[in-house]
């Protein structure tokens, strides 16, 4: 007889069904679930089963999506030089001091998890500053959120920067500061990226894919390649997609439909950025910054050159998302997807919007006329949205008050997807899932149940895959997250503390720290 993979018993499995069943012993054979009960029938099935574990009362719920992850991007930055701990300008530099003392000349510098709003002078560090702790070395900073780059002369000057492109901010000289946008940060990173070597994205990706096990994640979307970033990361991951250990959906972020369609993907987009963020004050506002009465933020492309690119893709079959982040971002994207899905294109694929993080009330009601997909960023409020935090700083107390409204899409009938944008916050879906619960406005925080879900089954309807993931169900396959509570049972502000005992994927155990 032919043995079973895996047997779970003993423990609190919430299914995520549309019935919300509850059991006590799961079995799963040739990766997929094929009996489930609470009743001691499990026994049974002990003889004819490889791997069997008492859960001794912890809880299961299906394996976690993690619907937008920059994976190799995520991978490369844990090989930069982590700013994250510093607190002044001064910690800054000191750190960018040290690495630049122990490498060779020449060398570059990349430093990753940059927040100026963690520092006491809340500001960038200048080019001048740079060069002084740093003069033999390139010195390339990437904001958290990607859209910022503080580099020193030298790197500058070898990345051969355009004079006229968009985006560098200037001295009383009119010379760069070293300050980029737009533009002009997304030519300095797609030159660096160009430059590394694959055997550093193996090296990366390998880390954030034990980094996303650890947390219980078994698919993710992985926004890859485009112009901000570098087509060899689509490249790579293209190539050993079938490698991993878990399930990696790839958007490929080019408006190029025939090179996403030569390589055999389903969708495009991804984090084709629209406008930029918050935090650069580069998302597209129909105001001003509140910080920066001058600036409304940008969009990065034309209206028409949008409605191109939607029509073309949908032409194909499909399946599109844009980043867009201010209300006039999430206009210009529903404009173009209004123009074109209700003239005979397929509006079943489940087209999305990344992020919309400040979208009105009319553009909600518009985006589930459509059946948009929302793919959603919580733990953003946990970082950002609280009072005193970024998005109050940036965009005013009023406007601040309506980032995020989950309670709100969701009752107007919209489906969240629920991501990280790793490495901008960590591929942690308890993090995420305790935000959403705890959203600082809390007229728009939603249900335990709510959250979960967008991180499991709503995930998997994002996905086309929810009748075989995203749900503990007979035929689904064996992916699960073992935790050490019931997250319906504690106290909401408790989620955050929930630890995750062991990833499951397809029936095999693949992280674990006590089965």
């Amino acid at each position: 007889m032919k043995k079973n993979d895996l047997l779970l018993f003993n423990g609190n499995i919430i299914s995520m069904d549309e019935f919300n069943h509850i059991y006590s012993w799961i079995l799963v054979s040739d990766g997929k679930i094929v009996d489930l009960g609470n009743d001691n029938e499990y026994i049974k099935y002990i003889g004819d089963t490889s791997e069997v574990y008492n859960l001794h009362g912890k809880s299961v719920l299906p394996g976690f999506y993690d619907c937008h992850v920059h994976l190799t991007q995520t991978g490369l930055n844990l090989l930069g030089l982590d700013l994250s701990e510093a607190k002044s300008i001064d910690e800054l530099l000191q750190i960018i001091e040290e690495r630049a003392q122990r490498l060779e000349n020449g060398k570059l510098i990349r430093a990753i998890h940059f927040d100026e709003m963690n520092l006491k002078e809340k500001r960038m560090p200048t080019r001048r500053e740079l060069d002084k702790v740093s003069p033999n070395n390139p010195v390339w900073i990437n904001r958290i959120e990607f859209h910022t780059s503080i580099v020193n002369s030298l790197a500058l000057h070898m990345i051969n920067l355009p004079y006229t492109i968009d985006g560098i901010a200037r001295d009383e000289r009119n010379l760069p500061d070293g300050f980029l946008t737009g533009k002009a940060s997304a030519f300095v990173r797609n030159r660096i990226f160009g430059d590394l070597a694959d055997d550093l994205r193996e090296e990366g990706v390998r880390r954030a894919v034990e980094k996303a096990i650890e947390n219980g994640i078994t698919t993710v979307n992985a926004m890859e390649g485009g112009y901000t970033f570098h087509d060899k990361d689509a490249k790579y991951l293209i190539g050993k997609n079938n490698s991993l250990p878990i399930d990696v959906l790839i958007y490929y972020q080019s408006f190029d439909i025939k090179k996403v369609l030569d390589v055999g993907l389903k969708r495009i987009g991804g984090d084709i950025f629209v406008d930029g963020s918050f935090g650069s004050r580069t998302a597209a506002l129909s105001g001003s910054y509140a910080d920066d009465e001058n600036n409304k933020g940008k969009l990065y492309f034309l209206q028409s050159e949008l409605d191109y690119f939607v029509e073309e893709a949908l032409k194909n079959d499909l399946q599109i998302s844009l980043h867009a982040i201010g209300d006039m971002a999430i206009e210009q994207v529903l404009n173009s997807y209004e123009k074109h899905l209700g003239t005979g294109y397929n509006k079943n694929l489940r087209h999305r919007i990344e992020h919309f993080e400040l979208a009105t009330d009319a553009q909600i009601e518009r985006s589930a006329k459509l059946g948009l997909i929302a793919s959603m960023q919580p733990a953003f409020e946990y970082f950002w949205g609280k009072k005193g935090g970024m998005y109050e700083k940036r965009l005013g107390k009023e406007l601040a008050s309506s980032s995020n409204r989950f309670r709100k899409i969701i009752d107007s009938g919209i489906m969240i997807a629920g991501g990280s944008d790793s490495d901008v916050t960590p591929m942690n879906p308890i993090l995420g899932i305790h935000s959403a619960v705890n959203h600082p406005k809390r007229e728009f925080s939603v249900s335990v149940k709510e959250a979960i879900g967008m991180f499991t089954i709503n995930g998997a309807l994002a996905n086309h895959e929810q009748d075989i993931k995203g749900s503990l169900e007979i035929g689904k396959y064996g992916d699960m997250g073992v935790i050490d509570r019931d997250p319906f049972e504690i106290d909401p502000q408790d989620i955050i503390n929930i630890k995750v005992f062991a990833t499951i994927k397809e029936g095999n155990v693949i992280f674990s720290l006590a089965l």
